[in-house]
């Protein structure tokens, strides 16, 4: 009897997932190398934003050019001037030290005996005790806890945190290990997920970024998504700090797709895939975007 339930269950259940995966549209799926160097293939640009102390700063002050830049010019130390990103970083010092006062909160997050040096390089990661890939936010919240205070994924002083962190690892370039396994698996669903259309408006993440680079959205000029991750959490100019994640949800909204919470094993498949296409450019924080 329990056989013949299952079998009613499955022939009731698969019919629905395959119609269901059946009516989802994707843009043409891209084959994204998951390091910077990619960029040469899809837009071009990496040439020009490659070598963080050459910029053409021509470029910069032309904003129909300036996305060949990839937004880079807006990063220390091109961008000397004082934004809230610097106030958001000694505020994630100031927590950090409070939080790692017994030195249970480095060790939690991951840091060895370099210290939190290089330390965000190498997020998101799998985690053992998590029993699931993490990105520095997420982390930071759980060893949070065990110091029994509660830094919620996407609030201020969470990404603050990660902000500081992600600072003590300025300059050394980002190296994600897709090649295989878990982190291979979480790679090729944010690339799915990235060309899948959703929402009221019916787009992809790759609508804009893959398919419309160079093209003017609301004023900005589209980038690419390489090189991008290791400039979060950033400074937004109408948001004051954003984690990668929130830039997810907020892009849902702007395309009228529901958005989902921090941390959610979809943001963090993205991640990945994200983080991945920025392996091999420096981390650099605190960077300020529009």
């Amino acid at each position: 009897m329990k056989r013949i339930a299952l079998l009613l269950w499955l022939s009731l259940v698969l019919p629905l997932a395959a119609a269901s995966d059946a009516h989802r549209e994707y843009d043409a799926m891209e084959t994204y190398e998951p390091h910077v160097r990619g960029d040469q293939s899809l837009s071009g640009s990496y040439k020009h934003w490659a070598h963080p102390g050459k910029l053409d700063w021509r470029l910069a002050g032309n904003p129909e050019e300036n996305w060949k830049l990839n937004w880079k010019f807006m990063d220390p130390p091109f961008n000397a001037s004082v934004h809230g990103g610097h106030f958001a970083l000694d505020r994630g010092e100031q927590l950090f030290r409070e939080l790692n006062a017994k030195a249970r909160f480095a060790r939690c997050l991951g840091a060895g005996k370099a210290g939190l040096k290089g330390l965000r390089a190498r997020y998101p990661q799998y985690r053992a005790d998590l029993k699931r890939i993490a990105g520095l936010e997420e982390v930071i919240e759980y060893c949070a806890a065990r110091e029994g205070r509660v830094l919620q994924n996407g609030s201020y002083d969470n990404s603050a945190v990660s902000l500081y962190v992600a600072s003590q690892s300025n300059g050394m370039p980002m190296r994600v290990d897709v090649g295989k396994g878990v982190m291979r698996d979480a790679f090729e669903r944010g690339r799915k997920l990235f060309h899948t259309r959703a929402g009221k408006l019916h787009l992809a993440c790759s609508s804009c970024h893959t398919h419309k680079v160079g093209l003017q959205l609301r004023g900005s000029v589209i980038t690419t998504p390489y090189g991008d991750a290791v400039h979060y959490p950033v400074y937004r100019t109408r948001y004051f700090l954003q984690s990668l994640h929130l830039r997810f949800a907020e892009c849902n909204l702007d395309t009228r797709t529901q958005p989902l919470v921090p941390g959610s094993r979809a943001y963090t498949d993205l991640e990945v895939f994200m983080t991945a296409l920025s392996n091999g450019y420096p981390v650099t924080v605190p960077s300020e975007r529009d």
